[in-house]
């Protein structure tokens, strides 16, 4: 396992390196995570890819000096992977926040893609995601100056959590996200970043429909963010996506998912 870095513009981009299989995946972490998240996966993956994971902006050893990214920094970021691989064609893969990316990049890639596969992916129908996405970024770059210092707004969801209107998961996520420097450059600089990160879901079933391009999804049983019924009803309209459930949460990627890909990769020969 390597590790190499990136240069975009005045960014440098972490990727994590392994594998030796005939074919390439870059694979794309969700909010929170970083590229080694995927290293669990290796046994199953390395036998047929060469993997290259990306520490995403405001994540891991990625070093971002802006204040957000977008859809055109991410597609130059595969780009120069591609690039430094030495390919043309290749797999994708995303988990969560990671999936809604490339989703997002389809338009860009479709046409270069042999696979994809999609852990827990954000970016079909994820609870509470509607507003966040559709917030006007002004409002949002408002926020972000409100909050600079939280303390009044924790202290506010603190009262409300007390009343009962307020879940302990948002109280918990403000708490562990806005307190810190960089976990507040992170949470505005993807929260800044989502809408170029949206992609109608009737463009993506669009897109995989026509493409032909197999696609595995894979679903925590126990997902509460993600709906399972607008999933389903997607990957039974499109006869290329096959879909794999797994007794877990949000967070599939982990020793289950390993076996569960290992077997379904021996399956397909």
């Amino acid at each position: 396992m390597t590790s190499f870095y990136l240069e975009h513009r005045q960014n440098r981009v972490h990727c994590l390196h392994f594998g030796a299989g005939e074919r390439l995946l870059i694979a794309v972490h969700g909010y929170g995570d970083r590229a080694r998240l995927f290293v669990v996966l290796a046994e199953a993956l390395a036998k047929n890819y060469t993997v290259v994971a990306i520490d995403l902006p405001f994540h891991g050893q990625t070093e971002w000096h802006e204040d957000t990214f977008s859809k055109h920094d991410m597609a130059a970021i595969v780009r120069q992977v591609l690039a430094h691989e030495g390919r043309e064609r290749f797999n994708l893969m995303g988990f969560s926040f990671g999936a809604r990316i490339v989703q997002a990049l389809l338009p860009e890639f479709i046409q270069q893609l042999d696979k994809l596969y999609l852990l827990s992916p954000d970016g079909i129908n994820t609870r509470g995601m509607w507003v966040a996405v559709h917030t006007p970024l002004w409002v949002r770059r408002l926020f972000a100056r409100l909050l600079r210092r939280p303390q009044w707004f924790i202290a506010l969801l603190r009262a409300g959590r007390r009343l009962g209107l307020v879940p302990g998961l948002i109280l918990n996520f403000v708490q562990f996200n806005l307190t810190r420097p960089d976990r507040f450059r992170r949470t505005f600089g993807c929260w800044f970043a989502l809408s170029t990160f949206y992609l109608r879901r009737r463009r993506i079933k669009a897109l995989l429909h026509d493409s032909g391009i197999p696609v595995d999804v894979y679903f925590g049983a126990k997902d509460e963010m993600i709906r399972f019924k607008t999933l389903k009803k997607m990957t039974d309209a499109v006869p290329n996506m096959q879909l794999f459930l797994i007794d877990e949460g949000h967070r599939i990627v982990g020793e289950n998912l390993r076996e569960m890909m290992d077997a379904a990769q021996g399956e397909a020969g």
